[in-house]
């Protein structure tokens, strides 16, 4: 039962339109609107780089990892889509967030299925889960039009698989 990932060099992933890689934090000032973690959103850059920090702390210690996406047309970031809290039961969680302007153009679709993909095939993990909030319907398409099943939904959240 595999809980920990660990990478000789961070792996960098492409679809047909994005580019997958690691955040640099010379990038913070692009990233402020989309940037949170544990429900703590950045108000400015230096909250993007202590968030960014910890996200590289939980990569090195095999918990989690990010993948900025960036459009192979301009090298624009546009979001990022990671495997995080862990890998409890050889089961990773997905998570991504979009800035507004690249939303609704397939753009989630495309990172979700490329990482999901890595996940299941490179990584070998078991299964590929994901939450989301009951009313929010676009990431729910996002995951059923990635390849998701829904599973166990409740007032508070729904879950989706990919196996």
């Amino acid at each position: 039962m595999k809980e920990k990932y660990y990478f000789d060099v961070f792996p960098e992933l492409t679809s047909e339109r994005l580019l997958l890689r690691e955040i640099r934090l010379s990038e913070a000032n692009q990233m402020i609107e989309i940037t949170a973690y544990d429900g703590q959103q950045a108000q400015n850059s230096r909250d993007v780089i202590r968030i960014l920090s910890q996200i590289a702390l939980d990569y090195l210690n095999g918990d989690g990892i990010t993948w900025g996406l960036y459009l192979k047309s301009t090298g624009e970031f546009i979001g990022n889509c990671c495997f995080c809290r862990g890998y409890q039961n050889n089961i990773a969680e997905i998570g991504y967030v979009l800035k507004a302007d690249f939303r609704g153009q397939g753009y989630m679709t495309e990172a979700v299925k490329t990482v999901t993909r890595f996940g299941l095939q490179d990584m070998k993990v078991r299964q590929v889960c994901a939450y989301t909030a009951p009313d929010n319907r676009a990431s729910q398409s996002v995951l059923l039009t990635a390849g998701f099943t829904t599973g166990i939904c409740d007032q508070d959240s729904h879950q989706f698989i990919c196996q």
